[in-house]
């Protein structure tokens, strides 16, 4: 049975309090989730203060001074990732930069997630193959060819294990824009283990892409979706966090290990289900009736009917 990690995206929804991204840790914990996951990033490193118009003019980008408290200050990290430990749950935060990737380098995070928007950011790629972790690779917005190409840099780069989150980068996504089959293709393509990051409304596509063979579900999460900020409205609320985990984990196992044969519960049940002959009189049957309800290879531990 194959344990399917489930990433709580907390990413920006903190608001900038360093005691609710702590709240958070602890209800995405008690949801059941394996991993809780921010991203490590500034507004200034990450976007341009100043854009061009077409007619030439420059002015304030709009997107800066929406950021506003998105980013994760340095000095979260250590709190933070005390704050998982103490939860039972891994910390985990997304670098988008090389020198968040020297930070939580320095705090002995256990892996990283990639972006989809660095899937082709090379240096990046290269740091944190280089690294040795054990890595997870977002490809939303992207081609087969850019995918399989990421991955040839990171395995080149020295990354010893990598998933690959196959995700519709639009929030949320249409459902003609999920593309659930994609995750096979992956599989046979690249021969990695696959999930899903999801943006999509409830549960339906994780509990798709895990029946698909998906091993990591990420899902961004709030304590309420009516909140202001750019992902509590796409995000999954607790109370169904716990629910789409309480399901994954059900799934876990009625997805078996794929031997046809059949269920414990099934044996007892053989002989009522099946034709064979009887004696008239006596409602017995005869001889030769459990020919008719076994196989003649099966194997002798099958006999007892």
């Amino acid at each position: 049975m194959t344990h399917i990690d489930v990433i709580a995206e907390i990413g920006s929804n903190h608001g900038g309090d360093l005691d609710q991204a702590k709240r958070y840790i602890e209800a995405s914990a008690k949801a059941g989730a394996d991993v809780v996951k921010f991203q490590t990033l500034t507004r200034e490193g990450l976007i341009a203060r100043f854009v061009k118009g077409a007619d030439g003019t420059v002015t304030e980008n709009p997107k800066f001074a929406a950021f506003g408290n998105a980013g994760l200050p340095g000095d979260w990290h250590a709190p933070l990732m005390a704050c998982a430990a103490d939860n039972g749950v891994e910390f985990m935060s997304t670098p988008f930069s090389l020198d968040a990737v020297e930070l939580m380098e320095s705090l002995g995070v256990k892996r990283y997630k990639i972006a989809s928007g660095d899937l082709t950011f090379t240096p990046l790629l290269e740091a944190l193959g280089a690294t040795g972790k054990r890595l997870i690779l977002s490809s939303g917005a992207s081609y087969l060819d850019e995918v399989t190409t990421a991955v040839t840099t990171l395995t080149r780069s020295g990354c010893p294990h990598l998933t690959v989150l196959h995700c519709a980068a639009s929030y949320p996504p249409a459902w003609e824009d999920l593309n659930l089959s994609a995750i096979t293709t992956l599989q046979k393509t690249l021969g990695l283990p696959v999930g899903l990051s999801d943006h999509s409304p409830g549960a339906m596509a994780p509990i798709a892409a895990a029946a698909l063979g998906a091993v990591v579900i990420e899902k961004h999460v709030t304590f309420d979706r009516t909140t202001p900020g750019p992902d509590h409205p796409f995000a999954m609320e607790m109370d169904e966090l716990a629910a789409m985990i309480a399901d994954l984990r059900n799934l876990e196992i009625a997805l078996g290990d794929g031997d046809k044969k059949p269920a414990a519960s099934e044996i007892n049940r053989r002989r009522n289900l099946r034709r064979g002959r009887y004696d008239a009189t006596t409602g017995k049957p005869d001889d030769h009736g459990t020919d008719w309800l076994r196989p003649q290879h099966a194997p002798d531990d099958r006999a007892e009917f």
